[in-house]
């Protein structure tokens, strides 16, 4: 489930242009898996990030789900509660449940700055 060239991505989330970023990151959420964890051992590539959180947005190959969004915690997990991942069935589902309430979120507390 390729990400669409056709797709918007709207603020905080940004698309993973540069192939190094995308490689450094889902080095970075691999290392944190412990084995029980939803995610440990699937094919896992980062595609999106928030700008404003330490989000990934990954495809995942051999999954429940196709997309999953994991806040990533910068060390090494025992608890499989760890890094917090929320699962989603579809680009339209992670569009939805994700990226436009956090489109909102993200519009109205820069508002509150400017």
């Amino acid at each position: 489930m390729a990400l669409s060239d056709a797709l918007e991505m709207l603020l905080p989330w940004r698309i993973i242009s540069n192939s190094a970023d995308a490689q450094r990151l889902t080095a970075e959420l691999s290392s944190e898996l412990s084995t029980k964890h939803i995610l440990f051992g699937l094919k896992l590539s980062a595609v999106a990030d928030r700008i404003d959180r330490d989000e990934v947005l990954c495809e995942v190959a051999g999954g429940s789900a196709p997309l999953a969004v994991v806040h990533l915690t910068w060390q090494r997990e025992s608890d499989p509660r760890w890094p917090t991942t929320r699962l989603f069935a579809s680009w339209n589902e992670w569009i939805q449940g994700e990226m436009l309430p956090a489109n909102e979120e993200y519009g109205s507390l820069r508002q509150g700055f400017e």
